[in-house]
């Protein structure tokens, strides 16, 4: 009983130690260089637009001036003269600049949100297919080690068939050379596994040890059909709302610059303070203090062409982030069919291959009772025994194949949980 309870405890201990597919998509989220870069643009263009904001609030300055002169003027005003002073302003209006201004900060700002979030959709693919890799990598080894089972216990079988003459040493010779060929490709399946283990560990930016056991995750066969995909794919897309807020971006800035056809109307006022010597407290020959108040209005009547050519530039851009937008959803779309097709054609391939794997297994079942029976060749099981792992192998090649294509489909829709 408490081999079984201890047994129990270190299994436990193994699973709970296990990788999961979401720790390594968490992990490559967290370490992700190029995500982190995105990030501080994000904050970048986050604080851009705060700064856009400063239109809708006052301005004021502080200042200080002093002057010595080497000459008297009217034998009255002293050579030395200093002022300090406090100055508000605030723009009335400036025909929407401001506004417009900010908006348009604002849509770039929520444009590089949602490329973030399309470079984490991005990081998630990458980390879902090179895990998907590791569990088939992992799977390979199991068949190639399968190989060598069966080659190894048909080597004993014809070692004593040999042993007692009812074969020549050539047969004995096929079975060790087809014996190392299966060992080499036990070895390359080996070293398959540990690359798609280093893809992995440069993904997520974690070193896993050499016994990292990873944890096999279920899939659904419900896909939604293409329109209803399609439909979801041009909601949820990041990319397609990312293009979006920089076309609206882009009319907002265009906006921006027609206000500048406007007059400016600006408002402030003022307190100085004047001296007579290094200190602006009082002077003996004029007031020593003022209050101004101010207001102006400008217009501009010319400028080149500036703010003509600036608004063409700003229209220029924006249709061509539309045919942009155009040209991205129908990438999008033959991504889509792309995906569903594969998917398709990995489903059907599975079947054949379950089908080839069981045929293959009874083959060999068959070929081996009669070779031990003396009825079939050598030759004959070993071609049985190629036909069984080369099913095998199809059978594990289609079933990662349907895994790697519904991963394509849950990010060319961004629909979770497929």
């Amino acid at each position: 009983m408490n081999k079984y309870i201890l047994g129990a405890i270190l299994l436990s201990a193994v699973s709970a130690s296990a990788m999961t597919l979401d720790t390594a998509i968490d992990s490559a989220l967290k370490n992700n260089s190029s995500l982190e870069s995105q990030r501080y643009t994000v904050k970048s263009s986050q604080y851009q637009a705060q700064a856009q904001k400063s239109g809708y609030f006052p301005k004021a300055d502080a200042g200080y001036a002093y002057k010595h002169s080497s000459e008297k003027a009217f034998n009255y005003v002293e050579e030395q003269f200093s002022q300090v002073g406090l100055e508000i302003s605030y723009n009335l209006f400036s025909g929407g600049a401001d506004k417009y201004g900010y908006l348009s900060a604002e849509k770039q700002y929520e444009a590089e949100k949602y490329n973030e979030t399309a470079m984490e959709h991005d990081i998630e693919l990458s980390v879902k297919k090179a895990y998907i890799q590791i569990l088939k990598a992992k799977e390979n080894i199991t068949v190639a080690e399968r190989a060598v089972a069966l080659l190894e216990n048909q080597l004993k079988d014809i070692n004593l068939s040999y042993s007692v003459g009812y074969v020549a040493k050539n047969e004995v010779l096929k079975v060790e050379a087809e014996l190392a060929s299966s060992k080499q490709t036990r070895l390359s399946a080996i070293s398959g596994y540990k690359t798609a283990v280093f893809t992995l560990e440069q993904l997520t930016g974690t070193d896993y040890p050499d016994n990292e056991i990873f944890e096999a995750f279920q899939l659904s066969d419900n896909i939604p059909p293409y329109d209803e995909l399609k439909k979801e794919m041009f909601e949820n897309r990041s990319e397609i709302k990312y293009t979006r807020r920089l076309i609206e971006s882009a009319e907002y800035s265009k906006k921006a610059v027609k206000a500048g056809y406007m007059p400016r109307v600006d408002v402030g006022a003022g307190f100085y303070s004047y001296g007579q010597d290094i200190s602006p407290s009082d002077r003996d020959y004029a007031y020593d203090s003022e209050t101004l108040l101010s207001a102006s209005v400008n217009l501009n009547l010319f400028d080149g062409f500036t703010k003509k050519n600036n608004i063409m530039a700003k229209e220029s851009t924006k249709n061509s982030l539309i045919y942009t937008l155009t040209e991205l959803k129908s990438q999008m779309e033959l991504q889509l069919k792309t995906a569903l097709e594969n998917l398709a054609l990995a489903k059907a391939s599975l079947e054949t291959a379950n089908s080839e794997a069981d045929s293959a297994a009874e083959n060999y079942r068959i070929t081996q009772n009669r070779f031990r029976q003396k009825v079939a060749t050598n030759t004959d099981l070993l071609d049985a025994r190629v036909m069984l792992t080369r099913a095998e192998s199809n059978q594990n090649t289609a079933r990662y194949n349907i895994y790697e294509a519904i991963a394509e489909i849950e990010r060319i829709t961004e629909k979770k949980g497929l």
